[in-house]
């Protein structure tokens, strides 16, 4: 496996191996009028990944080389290196255990780098100056995928070639917002297992969506997420699931006195791997999952049968880490 750091800074474009050096924990952005390019704003869209991608693909079919797609865990893993970016504590270890964590499953042979670019008024400045910092890198004919994150004009794009899945084909501009996700179960650590759920990759994919739609991060409440398992369980016993679940979910959410303004259970009986479980709830209870009164949230499945229930509290509670890397980053309220 290789991967390189790609961080910008005022003068030049720096590109320093992770073998060789770590990467200055804030570097410079490109801010300043002198240094950033005058070009007309075609647009005033920032973070549409699709029009990102749609522009990158144009220059590159330009140049006679196939359309790159939208990989969602790519995007997790640019969420993840952007929030880390923004509270100034990025660094070679850090994206050393984002490559670990997300890409490397992702094929034996997966070459990964990133790029933090900002500040920028609109998707095609961002793109423009993209392509000036990157140019090797963005029109390699190995390319497969990119992730982008956005937050406040400022852009984190990860790039990766070798990978082992790819959808059957690729359009030069996508037509859904959806982002490919490797059809299998791509193995998670052990360590990462919770309620029979990778619970930090789970956080990070339904977080990813909450912040494209600015909205919170959810965090993970012990109630909630303890009932949730017991729900699972109960449903793997029967061998089915209702609507109303095996037992009342708010029943005994606030038999055990917790002090809830609102749930809202789901369930289903066809969980395959977490993108797949945030695909259905994307499709199906989108309103719910983007809803920013709901700041908390359990889930588990067990045996395929699955449950999360979205929680309102009476007071606000704030995700120090909206894409976990490992449980121990996993922010917890009760």
């Amino acid at each position: 496996m290789k991967f390189s750091i790609l961080t910008a800074v005022t003068a030049a474009v720096m590109t320093v191996s992770f073998a060789f050096g770590a990467v200055p924990a804030r570097p410079e952005l490109l801010t300043s009028p002198e240094s950033m390019p005058m070009l007309p704003a075609l647009s005033s869209t920032r973070g549409n990944a699709q029009q990102i991608v749609c522009q990158i693909n144009r220059e590159r079919s330009n140049r006679y080389l196939s359309p790159v797609f939208l990989h969602r865990t790519l995007s997790d893993a640019a969420l993840s290196l952007g929030q880390r970016y923004a509270d100034g504590n990025l660094n070679s270890a850090y994206f050393d255990r984002v490559f670990n964590s997300h890409i490397a499953p992702l094929g034996s042979n997966v070459y990964s780098s990133y790029k933090v670019l900002g500040t920028f008024a609109n998707d095609d400045d961002y793109v423009v100056r993209l392509e000036q910092s990157i140019y090797d890198t963005l029109f390699a004919r190995t390319l497969d995928a990119i992730g982008i994150y956005e937050n406040s004009g400022t852009y984190t794009i990860v790039l990766a070639s070798g990978l082992r899945d790819r959808p059957s084909s690729v359009d030069v501009c996508p037509n859904t917002t959806t982002q490919y996700s490797p059809p299998g179960d791509t193995p998670s650590p052990p360590s990462n297992i919770e309620n029979g759920i990778d619970l930090p990759a789970f956080l990070c994919a339904i977080n990813h969506e909450r912040t494209n739609a600015r909205t919170d991060a959810f965090v993970v409440h012990t109630a909630l997420h303890n009932e949730a398992w017991e729900q699972a369980k109960q449903m793997s016993q029967l061998g089915h699931y209702t609507v109303d679940g095996p037992r009342k979910v708010d029943e005994s959410i606030y038999g055990q006195h917790v002090n809830m303004k609102e749930l809202y259970w789901v369930a289903g009986d066809s969980f395959h791997n977490v993108n797949s479980l945030v695909n259905v709830l994307m499709s199906t209870y989108s309103s719910k999952v983007l809803d920013p009164k709901y700041q908390v949230i359990g889930v588990a499945q067990k045996d395929g049968f699955w449950s999360v229930i979205f929680g309102s509290l009476y007071r606000s509670v704030h995700a120090r880490n909206s894409c976990p890397l490992t449980l121990s980053d996993v922010d917890y309220t009760s």
